[in-house]
C-alpha cells in the first residue's frame, strides 16, 4: 500500500489508522532444510464466533501460524506473508458492508453480548490491504439457511492485491445470528486449515 502523507499515522474511511514506524507481530516457522515460512490468519468477528474459526484453522495449518484481528494485521505484519487466510460473518448476506455494520451498531442492545466494534471492518481492511504475492484462502461464517456469503468478495479482493487463491472457500456455520457455533464446526475449521498445508509448502 503506497502513502503519501507525511505523517506517522495514516487514518482510513472507518477513522482507524495504519500505524507507521510500529513494528508489526510477525512469525516464521523454524524448519531444517527449507526456508521459513510465513502464515498469517486474520479474522473479523463480532460475537466471537469467527474468532474462534479463525483461531481453529490456524491450529490446522501449524505452530507457524498466526492469527489478527483486522486492527492487528498492519501492512507491516502481513508484509511478506507465503500464506494469507482471511474470514468474516456474513451479515445482510454478504461480506459486512459499512451500512450493514452501522445496523449492527444500531440493534447492539438487541444481542445477549454487545458486539465487537472496535475493529476495522474486512470491507475496509481489504480495501487497503498492500499487494502480495503469497498463497491465499478465504473463510466465512453463516447461518445455515443465508442465501448470500462473504468468501467471493474476500476472494476478489484477496486477487485483486496479486493474492493467488490456493483452496475452496471454508464456510462455517452458526446456530444462530448471534452464535453460537454448530457442533462440529470448530473440528471442520482445523480440518479446513490443515488441508490448507500442502499448499502452503508448495510456494
Amino acid at each position: 500500500m503506497t502513502d503519501s502523507s507525511s505523517g506517522p499515522d495514516r487514518p482510513n474511511q472507518s477513522g482507524w489508522h495504519w500505524r507507521r514506524g510500529e513494528p508489526g507481530p510477525t512469525l516464521r516457522a523454524e524448519r531444517k532444510g527449507v526456508d521459513a515460512m510465513k502464515a498469517v490468519v486474520v479474522y473479523e468477528s463480532h460475537w466471537g464466533n469467527t474468532a474462534e474459526i479463525a483461531r481453529a484453522v490456524a491450529d490446522g495449518i501449524g505452530p507457524e501460524a498466526q492469527v489478527l484481528t483486522t486492527e492487528e494485521a498492519l501492512p507491516e505484519a502481513i508484509a511478506g506473508a507465503d500464506l494469507l487466510v482471511v474470514g468474516a460473518p456474513v451479515i445482510a448476506f454478504g461480506l459486512p458492508s459499512p451500512r450493514a455494520e452501522e445496523v449492527v451498531a444500531a440493534t447492539a442492545a438487541e444481542a445477549p453480548v454487545p458486539p465487537e466494534m472496535i475493529h476495522p471492518s474486512m470491507f475496509w481492511w481489504l480495501a487497503e490491504l498492500p499487494e502480495g504475492s503469497g498463497q491465499a484462502a478465504a473463510f466465512e461464517t453463516h447461518i445455515r439457511w443465508s442465501p448470500g456469503g462473504a468468501t467471493g468478495a474476500i476472494e476478489r479482493g484477496l486477487a485483486k492485491k496479486g493474492y493467488h487463491l490456493t483452496a475452496d472457500a471454508g464456510k462455517f456455520v452458526v446456530k444462530g445470528r448471534y452464535g453460537p457455533l454448530r457442533e462440529g464446526e470448530l473440528e471442520r475449521a482445523k480440518e479446513w486449515g490443515s488441508g490448507l498445508r500442502p499448499r502452503f509448502g508448495q510456494r
